[in-house]
């Protein structure tokens, strides 16, 4: 079954409660069009003020979400053209790294590499989040445990989760690393948890060890936030040798 975060029953290690801003919203509201592909790398995103009357919020708004996007890796401006997804310094498009489905081999390599990267993430954001990365990391693992039986959407709070703890890292490389392997990520996500959700009526192995992420970047604990992952990347191995298709 899927736990709470460690801690949040004890009130002596809980931050004081704080409402999100209209910006962190609207900022994580974006990190969803990233994550999920919408927003493709390259890709001009909507004018300040198209976006804002979409949203229903200011100009100013808007403006303040793009600053902590662009800060974050995500997001570039090209004076007197636009804002862009992110592209590597050459100006080339920061491509999606291309797999092709019956490519076990190379899927299984993929798994290694990604949980590389990820686990120099957390070791980053370990030491390096704020309380509100810790925030919104709680809240888009409580928007997976309510996702845990509709895989399709756990895919999509997964993908934002990833891109949450990337910015905890605070390191643009990295989070433009995750950006880049986002497609084929997905893709193996949706198979390897089309299959989970049938076999155990839920998706709460993977709940709980993106729990335990969390809790590790709270206690400051690397080791279990690396075991954690851990267990993620095994499953994904094991679904790919075990004949799951990857796309």
């Amino acid at each position: 079954m899927a736990r709470g975060i460690e801690g949040a029953q004890r009130a002596g290690d809980v931050a004081p409660v704080r409402r999100v801003s209209v910006v962190d919203e609207l900022v994580e509201q974006m990190t969803r069009r990233l994550a999920s592909g919408e927003w493709a790398p390259g890709a001009a995103i909507p004018s300040l003020r198209d976006f804002a009357a979409a949203s229903g919020v200011s100009t100013l708004t808007v403006r303040e979400a793009i600053r902590t996007l662009q800060a974050r890796g995500w997001l570039e401006t090209r004076h007197g053209v636009g804002t862009f997804v992110a592209t590597t310094a050459q100006g080339e498009q920061f491509a999606s790294f291309p797999l092709e489905a019956a490519d076990v081999d190379e899927y299984v390599d993929f798994v290694d590499a990604r949980e590389a990267i990820e686990s120099s993430i957390i070791d980053f954001a370990v030491r390096r989040r704020t309380p509100d990365d810790l925030a919104r990391l709680i809240r888009v693992a409580e928007r997976m445990r309510q996702a845990r039986t509709d895989h399709e959407l756990f895919v999509e709070t997964d993908g934002e989760f990833h891109f949450a703890l990337a910015d905890a890292a605070h390191n643009r490389i990295l989070a433009r690393t995750m950006l880049a392997i986002r497609v084929p990520q997905r893709n193996l996500a949706l198979d390897c948890l089309s299959r989970m959700l049938p076999e155990h009526g839920n998706l709460d192995p993977s709940v709980d060890d993106h729990l335990e992420i969390t809790e590790a970047v709270r206690s400051g604990d690397v080791e279990r936030g690396r075991l954690a992952l851990r267990r993620i990347a095994d499953r994904s191995r094991a679904h790919i040798l075990g004949g799951g298709r990857t796309a």
